[in-house]
């Protein structure tokens, strides 16, 4: 945050960009592994401040999640990417689309519905769209958790635990929850291609959501060793800063027409 911003004027300019519309997708690629082909894409928040300069998470999350902002931050976002890729599903690109959310959106009343609205809009099926939400989050009241995400996937729509292998990593409830995939963390990810016990943990973890019928997402590759570690190990997909950085709308929906052809 910068200095001359106090907390207070901070969450006053967050709450007029939310009306605004000054919260904006960026579009990271995923790659599935086994043959390069471009399968999705993750949105990611940038709030745009005066002159057009965006911002990331790291600006600005500590007041959003004090101030509980998050969540419609998450669900602006969400909006608009689904719209963003509605063009891109009425020309056939089958591509999924990822979305973070955050911990107390669970637990809102009205966190499925809004979910379904931002689908609705852009005329999407619930398959287009994949959910991400992290243990501790889950874990806070996983049965409640467990009860909105269920609802999620009887739309659809998937549910992949993010920054998967940064916690501790319950597998007794892994195998109760409603997950269709786990996206690793990135500094997990980024140390596979050493010999340290970062790669045996992650080959063990891919091994056992393959067990599970689990999709498994290696998110932060920057190098090419990496990502052939991951692809080693039977990793499914891939995303991070090898592929591209966050790309603007256009940019992403360039990449998906030049990945037909």
């Amino acid at each position: 945050m910068p200095a001359r911003e106090t907390m207070q004027s901070l969450k006053a300019n967050m709450e007029a960009g939310l009306a605004e519309g000054a919260f904006v997708p960026v579009y990271q690629p995923i790659e599935r592994l086994r043959d390069g082909a471009l399968v999705g894409f993750e949105a990611l928040a940038r709030w745009r401040r005066a002159g057009d300069e965006l911002w990331a998470p790291g600006a600005f999350i500590e007041v959003a999640l004090a101030e509980n902002l998050l969540g419609e931050i998450s669900i602006a976002i969400m909006k608009q990417a689904c719209l963003a890729m509605a063009p891109w599903a009425q020309r056939g690109d089958n591509l999924f689309l990822t979305v973070n959310v955050a911990g107390r959106q669970l637990d809102g009343p009205h966190f499925v519905e809004d979910v379904l609205a931002a689908l609705a809009v852009a005329d999407l099926p619930g398959e287009a769209l994949r959910i991400e939400v992290t243990e501790t989050q889950v874990l806070r009241d996983p049965e409640q958790a467990g009860l909105r995400l269920a609802q999620l996937r009887a739309h659809g729509i998937g549910v992949y635990f993010d920054d998967f292998g940064a916690g501790y990593s319950s597998l007794s409830w892994l195998m109760r929850l409603p997950v269709d995939g786990l996206k690793f963390d990135a500094v997990l990810t980024q140390r596979a291609a050493t010999d340290g016990p970062e790669r045996k943990i992650l080959r063990a973890m891919i091994t056992l959501a393959r067990e599970m019928g689990l999709v498994t997402v290696g998110e932060g590759v920057e190098t090419p060793a990496q990502r052939a570690a991951l692809l080693d190990m039977g990793c499914d997909y891939a995303q991070g800063h090898l592929y591209a950085k966050a790309l603007a709308p256009e940019e992403a929906g360039a990449l998906a027409l030049l990945q037909r052809r």
